[in-house]
């Protein structure tokens, strides 16, 4: 036999499942939450500083661009005057050496007149500077970039070289850039935002950046390699970010940004050790989070499994000495919550079941005058009779397609008058046991009682007693038609009418003569009603009128020969009570 687990176990089991999972489910959200937003706001932060890198890179070629024309513009005005040129190439020099190596004009024979000191000294043509000036030559109208190379007298730097349209001789305006200066910048960055920035260019070549002493880095012949993948490698992949390892397994996250004016790339590289480190620790919070959201589960199941436990297992012992027979006990539960109420409502249902029992043994006066609804309960054994000889005589008569007729109404009348007598029911109900009812009448009399039924919309709920109408049906076959000698059609009216609800039986019989109207709603049953056991009007008036008041119950009106009408007069109120 498979072992049944209590109410309260089972409670424990499920308030701990639930909040235990309701407490995983949350750390883990939040552990990933947390770990997304560190790592975005990590690649935010490090784009917010390759963003404030591009923009100096992009006001120092707008100052780069400025000494270009400058220098285009004077040596235009003094063509003629070489010192003149040299005096103002050497202030502008000076101006701006902060961040540039040197500013000079190159002249076809790679002679140059230059700003710096040592070019102002030595001046003679040297072919590193074929490539700048043809560069130069080729495009008159921009200015070039060189990549990075050694220069004699400026060392590692980028030269920014412009032909000069209007001379009387080929010539090209070239500024070297100050790459230790653009160095020195970056190197400042990484102190400060704990970061390793470089400036590259497209062939992956190191302009600036990227100290060789610093970061799981490979630096050889100014260029670069992570792990397996060469910078050209890098700057291949599609996305702006990517995950890489070191030779050494260790992780290393990689940012690139293309700058706004140079065909270079910024390129940013962070540790992911210390990030993973901080993760990690993450993890441990968590996991203790996790182990106090176990504890907590338990301990919050406890609570809730005895919290509930206690008053149930009062009121399951109480109701077991109840079931033995033990009607004095009563529950006590000092609860302020469903389980007081119930207390309280099991104490008051032990208080009514002892009065009632007490009641029906002192005052059986009483329960006579309870007959009125014992009667709606009783099997009418005349009734029953006449059917059951209703059904062998269309036996007999080979009237088989009746038999299941007779039986179908004869199952739903008995159901439905063994119910609950004190229990209402709607209009419809009984209006489908009055039509059962009229269908065995119309085989025991072998006559047809048409039922006709107009019923005011809404009122099909409208609730009634039960055995209402079949009585009143029974009186106009009984009396209206002649116990069955005549036919004709019985008519059902129930419509709204002020604060009324009127429900009418019509029959078109013999009728009721005057001077016995008075009398039949007022009389106790005849002795041969009694004796068939039989509900009569005066029984039905009674029931409206005790359970609604003096001004409601029946109303016979009737003409002889023509028409006999018995109206139940209800409040409308009632349709909103208890069907």
């Amino acid at each position: 036999m498979r072992r049944r687990i209590s109410l309260p176990i089972k409670l424990f089991m499920i308030v701990f499942a639930f909040v235990l999972s309701c407490i995983i489910l949350i750390s883990q959200l939040s552990y990933r939450y947390v770990q997304k937003e560190i790592r975005t706001n990590d690649i935010y932060y490090t784009n917010q500083i390759l963003d404030k890198v591009d923009q100096y890179l992009t006001v120092n070629f707008s100052s780069f661009q400025t000494i270009l024309f400058s220098v285009e513009t004077s040596v235009k005005a003094n063509i003629a005057n070489t010192e003149v040129i040299k005096k103002q190439l050497r202030e502008l020099y000076e101006l701006n050496s902060n961040y540039v190596s040197n500013i000079y004009l190159i002249n076809s024979d790679l002679s140059i007149l230059g700003g710096s000191t040592t070019t102002r000294i030595f001046d003679e043509p040297l072919s590193d500077r074929k490539p700048l000036f043809d560069a130069a030559d080729k495009n008159k109208r921009t200015t070039f970039v060189s990549d990075p190379y050694k220069s004699k007298y400026s060392g590692w730097t980028v030269t920014m070289v412009r032909y000069l349209n209007g001379a009387p001789t080929p010539m090209a305006i070239a500024v070297d850039l100050d790459l230790n200066a653009i160095e020195e910048t970056l190197f400042k960055i990484n102190k400060k935002e704990q970061m390793n920035l470089a400036l590259i260019t497209t062939s992956g070549k190191i302009i600036a950046g990227f100290s060789e002493n610093r970061g799981p880095l490979s630096i050889q012949d100014h260029t670069f390699s992570i792990g397996e993948m060469s910078a050209e490698q890098i700057l291949d992949t599609t996305g702006t970010s990517l995950q890489l390892h070191t030779k050494d397994g260790l992780p290393v996250s990689i940012l690139k940004k293309p700058t706004e004016k140079f065909n270079w790339f910024l390129i940013s590289m962070n540790d992911e050790s210390r990030l993973e480190a901080a993760l990690s620790r993450l993890e441990n919070y968590y996991l203790g989070l996790l182990v106090a959201g176990l504890l907590l589960s338990l301990f919050i199941s406890f609570f809730i499994a005895k919290y509930i436990r206690n008053p149930l297992y009062a009121l399951k012992t109480k109701m077991k000495r109840v079931e033995q027979g033990d009607l004095t006990t009563a529950v006590t539960i000092k609860r302020n919550d469903e389980f007081g109420d119930l207390s309280l409502a099991f104490d008051r249902m032990l208080q009514q079941i002892v009065e009632l029992i007490r009641r029906a043994e002192l005052h059986n006066e009483l329960e006579r005058k309870l007959e009125i609804q014992v009667l709606q309960s009783q099997i009418n054994p005349h009734f029953l009779y006449n059917t059951l000889g209703s059904i062998s005589n269309v036996i007999r008569l080979g009237q088989i397609e009746k038999v299941d007729v007779v039986i179908g109404s004869l199952i739903a009348i008995l159901e439905y008058g063994i119910a609950d007598a004190s229990e209402k029911v709607s209009l419809r109900q009984e209006l489908r046991n009055v039509s059962d009812y009229i269908a065995i009448q119309n085989i025991r009399y072998n006559r047809h009682f048409h039922l006709i039924e107009h019923i005011e919309e809404g009122l099909m709920d409208f609730p009634v007693f039960r055995m209402l109408l079949q009585p009143i049906v029974e009186n106009s076959i009984f009396h209206g038609y002649n116990g069955g000698g005549i036919e004709g059609s019985i008519t059902i009216h129930a419509y709204r009418k002020g604060g009324f609800v009127m429900i009418e039986v019509i029959d078109h019989g013999e009728g009721i003569p005057a001077d016995r109207i008075q009398h039949i709603l007022i009389a106790d049953p005849s002795a041969q009603e009694v004796k068939r056991k039989r509900i009569g009007l005066n029984n039905i008036h009674g029931r409206i009128r005790l359970h609604y008041g003096e001004q409601f119950g029946l109303q016979i009106i009737s003409t002889p020969q023509e028409m006999t009408c018995v109206r139940a007069v209800f409040p409308v109120g009632s349709f909103k009570g208890d069907v």
